[in-house]
């Protein structure tokens, strides 16, 4: 049964556990889901718990996002497997997994890399340019390469919902450090799903090493989704994130 919440509830409980923690009215934020499709996570997808992870995350698009909606982009191995799905907000989220991603977008059940969805968020919400390469079909039937670029800047947060084990990890540092360097102003928050008691040392890596970084596990996803709205704020609000957005 798909999990439903009380958002405006929810998002005023966010806004409470912030105000706790320093921050006295949440800053406006673009706000962004990236969803790793690799095949080890499509048992999660089937089963809806990965769709209740969105619901509980939604009062951040709430809370932050001046249009309140969740632009939310797809990802496995390879650039070509990034896809810009459509927003997330109060009226779609229940069955957004379902109706949206399952066997849908590009790179379903594929690999898993981060850098190259970082890399398409960050020049989403305008702080770099990438260039999408068209594919050799593509090419065949007259297309041509594409600078991605959003135009204004943006400050955001980005929530990237993986079970971990990428292919990527140097282009991944690459990415971040070059990020961090040109204090772009996005906070990447990974969060690690593992329903088999696993380890994320790699993202546990990138939340020690970027400020503008932080990294949450999770080691059982359904107990996860069922905490109270302040046990589950409690986790992903970290000194780091803190101090980022009162920066």
């Amino acid at each position: 049964m798909a999990l439903v919440v009380n958002l405006e509830k929810a998002t005023q409980a966010l806004v409470l556990n912030l105000q706790k923690a320093g921050v006295v009215k949440p800053p406006e934020l673009e706000v962004g889901f990236a969803i790793d499709v690799s095949g080890s996570f499509e048992d999660e997808h089937r089963d809806g718990v990965t769709n209740d992870l969105l619901t509980r995350l939604i009062p951040w698009g709430l809370a932050f996002d001046p249009d309140k909606k969740v632009d939310c982009f797809t990802f496995s191995n390879g650039a070509s497997h990034v896809e810009n799905v459509c927003p997330i907000n109060a009226d779609n989220y229940q069955g957004f997994v379902k109706k949206h991603i399952i066997g849908k977008v590009n790179g379903w059940n594929g690999g898993t890399d981060y850098s190259y969805v970082l890399e398409r968020m960050l020049a989403h919400f305008g702080w770099t340019q990438i260039v999408e390469r068209a594919s050799v079909i593509g090419r065949f039937f007259g297309k041509k390469d594409k600078v991605v670029q959003s135009g204004q800047k943006r400050r955001s947060l980005v929530i990237v919902i993986t079970d971990g084990e990428n292919s990527d990890r140097a282009r991944t540092l690459d990415v971040l450090r070059a990020s961090q360097e040109r204090r772009d102003e996005v906070y990447f928050l990974f969060i690690g799903v593992s329903n088999q008691g696993g380890s994320f040392p790699f993202l546990e890596q990138l939340g020690d090493e970027f400020d503008n970084t932080g990294f949450v596990g999770i080691d059982n996803l359904r107990a996860f989704v069922a905490l109270s709205d302040d046990e589950l704020n409690i986790r992903f609000i970290s000194e780091e994130l803190i101090t980022w957005l009162k920066s």
